[in-house]
């Protein structure tokens, strides 16, 4: 299996059977060192196409679907947990999603120190660990920081789309959202397939909280793209 896979030695640093990261070395604080530069891309899925990033794509239903459902697409899973990479791997093995690529990876890690700007033209969060006790809410990873990151490695136009059943945790994401200049709030036209956690809480009924927010263009627009 070609996984993308963190190392004992240095932190942040992966090594894949696919392509040789240029300027690894550990992250400075401050800094962002690319792990994977836009000319990169090309190489790990092996050939170019706008990239998708499912971050903690958990068993990786939704990647799956969307890498199958647009072949056009190339579609990154990242996922910190190795058992849960493993079987993302099987599914594009099983349905050869040759569109689809697997990171075993924190995805903050990912954002933050690894990805060059203007790279992606989705990024989905999907159900991310909410820690509702107060005192546990500093370990989420949907910080400032992190969207602020996440705007960074959209391409202009690029849509972020989140979805949660912590009515908390997307307040507090919303307006962190809403208090980067150039995001703004996008139609959701449909068509996603749902992940695991979703036809779960769907099911049970819960209530679930979601929104999708697009980076404006260099005109400043923020309409939609037809995907």
């Amino acid at each position: 299996m070609a996984i993308a896979r963190r190392t004992r030695t240095t932190a942040g640093m992966c090594e894949s059977a696919e392509m040789e990261p240029s300027a690894v070395r550990t992250p400075a604080v401050g800094k962002t060192n690319p792990l994977v530069p836009r000319e990169d891309w090309q190489r790990m899925f092996l050939r170019p196409a706008p990239i998708v990033c499912d971050l903690g794509a958990g068993n990786g239903r939704f990647a799956a679907a969307y890498a199958e459902l647009h072949r056009e697409w190339n579609v990154l899973a990242v996922e910190r947990k190795l058992q849960r990479v493993r079987k993302i791997q099987r599914a594009v093995d099983l349905r050869q999603l040759t569109n689809l690529r697997v990171l075993w990876m924190g995805w903050d890690e990912l954002l933050l120190f690894w990805s060059r700007p203007d790279s992606c033209r989705e990024i989905h969060v999907l159900f991310p660990d909410p820690w509702p006790k107060r005192r546990h809410q500093t370990r989420r990873t949907l910080s400032g920081r992190v969207l602020a990151a996440i705007f960074r490695v959209l391409e202009p136009g690029g849509l972020f789309r989140l979805l949660t059943d912590d009515a908390g945790y997307y307040a507090a994401v919303e307006q962190a959202a809403n208090d980067l200049p150039g995001f703004g709030r996008a139609e959701d036209s449909g068509g996603f397939p749902g992940s695991h956690f979703e036809a779960i809480f769907r099911s049970k009924g819960d209530p679930l909280y979601g929104a999708i927010w697009q980076k404006a263009r260099a005109n400043g627009e923020g309409e939609q793209e037809a995907g």
